[in-house]
């Protein structure tokens, strides 16, 4: 929630009712956050929340299988009868060194590590709550977390902000900027402090405006974008990291580097308010936050008009001219080739259509999605594999969608998967990219008896299925829909104690860890961990009850904590063989409040850092283990075997393991011998292009399949969505029914044979688009030049008013029967309230912990 940033110093000599009066607004603004249901929102870049700085706060509470040469990695249910007993505690304990963060007490801890395999880790601790910002402490290690340095005078003692106070370089990671308060309280500049040594020496610079949030060039290390909500909301540019600036455009919602291949080092895209109505209160205070059309200040929702009407400018010499790419702009994203944006369809019923350009904005086409209205959202859940998984969220506030996939030029879309689970009232999704083995996908999908069961994917969405029951697992009742039923975030925000969503990374070839049951449905009870070793094919359970867990040495380390009810923890579980066996390492005597794991990004060390308080001195600990006092040998060659990835895989009429046209062939560390993989072990690869088949293939738009798997026409799909043409002109569209699956690579072969068929009857109706901006006005407001952007003659005060009441009461009537007609989810045969606070997921986000906590301020 923003903050009030004029009031965020101290100030002496208040008056006891000046105080209360503060906290009461503050209280106020808590209460009303919660109490705000959010509206929708079209969230068009998947990577928007992600940052690179790690932030803790203290809480204190009590098919039949294959056979060959080659390796066959999954296996049965452990027999940990097996499992060497051999005792590494006095290796561990040589490796095991402890830090007290002595005067130390501050609530929260954000940290960073500062440059890459050499051990420096800053540490920034902060203390505040609301307007009151307490003294900051800034630390330093450079031997991994083993001992710090306390360096807050290279800051000046300075009071850096809390949240979006401390920032790393995407390039360069010993290149750090933190964002202080001003010490006279001034909110409308910033004081930034800039280390490009890893916090060696740092240099402070004072800024003439408040610094909200920061994007670090993609490819240039020396370029930043700085953003700020007040005054004009205005965008500033770096090319110097930092330490000069220059205004690029006033009123700015959003903005993004350039990242396609067609852009430049010098390109910008940034959505611009030409009607000002961000300064006049009818926007949101931060169009960069997750939830940027939910709240204002102090949590006050404010009524904004349905129609955006944001220009997206582009320009393409750092801010020198601009030209106008598109109008009536309600957000917009760039991942790869595909630059979207949301724009408003009709301006009498404020409905929304997706465009996509694949030329930078030179020219659009209508994405084949459906159009949406205002209380529905589009989200781009990943488009990182040359095609994009699209969520367009359902009618009725049912808090499920359709999840479609897209062809290779981003255009024309299918349905992949239907009543995927994304309430509209909680910004969480348990859709989630496994990174360790191509093409492989998990999603929540919601049941006609609301009861919620975890999909997988191996195929880019091509087919979806329930995930496989674990070896030697059944479900209490007997049920066709037994199997492993995965928490992710939903979970988390309705108060199940699965502490961490589904972890995997690319190095660690086909490791997923999870938790979850073995039912037919989701449960509330606690969770186990289970693990694949085969990206998903199969599964064992590998530790009873929640865990935090990370993975090191490529997938050759795995370390888990025991996730307690009161977070009380002195005991670190490790394995060496993939989650086969396990042996646990009691790292202190005294328990600790336990906050997190802390591993250098990339999962490529065997160094873990143990990140916790002392219940009674509430000091903050870190314990860090190195593994490798215990696996001293380095692997060779011998200690590898051939491992074939989606070797499960089999489908009639095509060769089995061949994915997506490819069969992959990987070395992969055996299980049963004890080595290290290496800080510089890269991951060894071989492919082998498969003839086309039939199963590379999935169904138009408009198409679906019928009981024979065959793709036909589905023509009461194309009846309600008939938005199926191109460059908003009618046009003659034939289709065999049949596309290849984006990203796949095969060879030859030849399509399945089916009659074309002429979808051109099918097309949009000039009468769908009443008085809108619709496709019989295209071209109308695309591909327009400009030098800044046009700028709109203010409303008068007496229209602004009528506007506001008029909006007031439209949004306080949908918030009342939204409140009222709430969909509640079903957990098994257990049911599930849904006023629980909202809590952000960083489980899928590598380099990104959070852990709050209000322990001091406890009576």
């Amino acid at each position: 929630m923003p903050q009030d940033q004029s009031k965020n110093m101290a100030a002496p000599g208040w008056t006891s009712f000046g105080f209360l009066a503060l906290s009461l607004v503050f209280f106020l603004s808590v209460v009303c956050s919660e109490a705000l249901s959010h509206p929708s929102k079209d969230i068009l870049d998947p990577e928007s929340s992600t940052k690179h700085v790690r932030h803790m706060r203290r809480v204190e509470g009590t098919p039949e299988k294959r056979t060959g040469r080659l390796q066959k990695r999954a296996a049965d249910q452990p027999d940990r009868s097996r499992c060497d007993n051999t005792d590494f505690t006095e290796q561990v304990e040589q490796g095991t060194s402890k830090f007290t963060f002595h005067n130390e007490t501050n609530l929260s801890v954000s940290m960073t590590w500062a440059g890459e395999n050499n051990g420096v880790l800053l540490v920034l601790t902060t203390d505040e709550w609301g307007p009151f910002v307490g003294p900051t402490m800034l630390w330093r290690s450079t031997d991994y977390g083993k001992t710090f340095q306390n360096i807050s005078k290279k800051i000046n003692n300075a009071y850096i902000k809390k949240d979006n106070g401390m920032f790393k370089s995407l390039l360069d990671p010993a290149r750090v900027l933190l964002v202080s308060y001003m010490s006279d309280g001034d909110s409308t500049g910033s004081r930034i402090y800039i280390t490009t040594d890893g916090g060696e020496t740092f240099d402070g610079i004072t800024l003439d405006f408040n610094v909200d949030t920061l994007q670090f060039h993609p490819k240039n290390k020396d370029y930043i974008l700085a953003h700020t909500s007040h005054s004009d909301h205005s965008l500033y540019l770096s090319k110097d990291f930092g330490r000069t600036w220059t205004v690029v455009h006033d009123y700015v919602a959003d903005f993004k580097w350039g990242t396609a291949t067609y852009d430049t080092d010098s390109t910008i895209y940034l959505t611009y308010d030409p009607k000002h109505m961000i300064s006049a209160g009818m926007y949101p205070y931060d169009m960069n936050s997750d939830y940027y059309d939910d709240y204002g200040m102090w949590g006050i929702e404010f009524p904004r008009p349905e129609s955006y009407n944001f220009d997206l400018l582009k320009t393409t010499d750092l801010g020198g001219n601009f030209v106008v790419v598109a109008e009536h702009v309600y957000s917009f994203g760039q991942q790869g080739q595909f630059l979207y944006v949301s724009i408003e369809l009709n301006e009498n019923n404020y409905t929304r259509v997706m465009h996509v350009s694949r030329d930078g904005g030179k020219t659009w086409e209508l994405a084949q999605l459906p159009s949406i209205t205002p209380d529905r959202f589009y989200s781009i859940l990943d488009m990182s594999e040359g095609m994009v998984f699209m969520h367009v969220d359902d009618e009725g506030d049912t808090g499920t969608g359709t999840i479609y996939t897209s062809g290779a030029d981003g255009i024309i879309f299918s349905v992949s998967l239907t009543s995927h689970l994304y309430p509209n009232f909680e910004s969480v999704t348990d859709f989630y990219k496994v990174k360790s083995l191509r093409g492989v996908y998990l999603a929540s999908q919601i049941r006609e008896d609301k009861s919620i069961r975890t999909m997988i994917t191996y195929d880019r969405g091509g087919v979806w299925q329930p995930v496989p029951t674990p070896a030697g697992m059944t479900c209490e009742k007997p049920s066709d829909q037994c199997g492993l039923q995965i928490h992710n975030q939903y979970s988390r925000v309705k108060g199940i104690n699965a502490p961490m969503g589904p972890l995997s990374e690319p190095n660690a070839v086909g490791l997923i860890l999870v938790h979850g049951h073995v039912s037919d449905a989701l449960q509330t009870t606690n969770p186990d961990v289970y693990i694949s070793d085969d990206g998903g094919y199969n599964w064992f359970k590998a530790l009873d009850g929640p865990h935090h867990y990370a993975i090191g040495d490529h997938g050759g380390l795995l370390v888990a904590v025991p996730a307690s009810a009161d977070r009380l923890a002195n005991t670190i579980r490790y394995s060496f063989d993939e989650g086969q066996c396990w042996r646990d390492y009691k790292f202190t005597e005294e328990e600790i409040v336990f906050t997190g794991l802390l591993t250098e990004p990339g999962a490529k060390t065997m160094k873990v850092g143990i990140w916790g308080f002392g219940r009674e001195d509430h000091k903050w600990r870190v314990t860090v283990i190195d593994f490798e006092k215990v696996v001293t040998r380095q692997c060779t060659d011998d200690d590898y075997d051939t491992w074939q990835a989606h070797e499960e895989y089999h489908k009639e009429g095509i060769e089995d393991a061949c994915l997506l046209g490819v069969k992959e062939t990987y070395r992969r560390r055996k299980k049963n011998t004890l080595c290290k993989n290496g800080y510089s072990y890269e991951v060894q690869l071989e492919k082998h292009h498969c003839t086309c088949m039939e199963a590379d293939y999935e169904c138009e738009y408009g198409f679906h399949r019928d009981s024979e798997n065959r793709c036909t026409v589905d023509k009461d799909y194309i009846s309600k969505f008939p938005e199926v043409c191109e460059n908003g002109e009618l046009q003659e569209i034939k289709s065999n029914g049949y596309r290849l699956i984006p990203g796949d690579e095969c060879v030859g072969g030849k399509a399945p044979e089916t009659s074309l068929v002429d979808l051109k009857e099918r097309c949009n109706k000039q009468e769908q688009f009443q008085e809108g901006y619709g496709l019989a006005n295209f071209n109308a407001y695309f591909n327009k030049e400009g030098a800044g952007g046009k700028v709109v003659a203010g409303l008068t005060v007496t229209v602004i008013l009528v506007a506001l009441l008029i909006i007031f009461v439209y949004y306080g009537k949908r918030w009342w029967h939204r409140r009222q007609n709430r969909e509640v989810y079903r957990y098994s045969e257990l049911n599930q309230t849904d006023d629980v606070t909202l809590e952000e997921d960083h489980s899928s986000k590598t380099w990104v912990y959070h852990d709050d906590s209000d322990v001091d301020l406890l009576p």
